[in-house]
C-alpha cells in the first residue's frame, strides 16, 4: 500500500528499493597484482596510492589512527563508510596488507 508521501514523491520509492551497488572505478593497469616491479618503493601502485591517501588526507588519517591494523581500517572504509576505493581509483582491498599494517601502526 502506498502512503501519501509515496504518491506525492515517487522518486523516493526508487531510492529505497534500489539496492546498494559497489562504486565503479577505473584503475590503471599498473594496479594489477601480477606485476613484479615495485612502484615508488611500494609493492605496487595500489599500495603506494592507499598509503599516500592515508598519510595525506586528514579524514583517512583520523580513521587510521583509531584502527589496530589495516584489516580494521579496510572494514571501516568498506562496511562502515561504503568506500571501496581511494578518490582516484585505487581499490582499498587490493593493497599489500603487510606494508599498510606498518602505515597504520605509524598513525597510532
Amino acid at each position: 500500500m502506498l502512503s501519501l508521501l509515496d504518491i506525492l514523491f515517487p522518486e523516493t520509492i526508487i531510492k529505497v528499493i534500489t539496492p546498494l551497488t559497489k562504486m565503479k572505478t577505473i584503475q590503471p593497469s599498473i594496479n594489477l597484482w601480477d606485476r613484479k616491479e615495485k612502484y615508488n618503493g611500494w609493492t605496487d601502485w595500489t599500495t603506494w596510492n592507499v598509503a599516500l591517501w592515508i598519510n595525506n588526507d586528514e579524514c583517512f588519517y583520523n580513521i587510521a589512527k583509531d584502527c589496530k591494523d589495516y584489516m580494521d581500517f579496510l572494514y571501516e572504509m568498506q562496511a562502515m563508510i561504503g568506500s571501496f576505493a581511494t578518490p582516484d581509483g585505487a581499490d582499498w582491498g587490493e593493497a599489500n596488507i603487510e606494508e599498510l599494517n606498518e602505515v597504520i601502526s605509524e598513525c597510532n
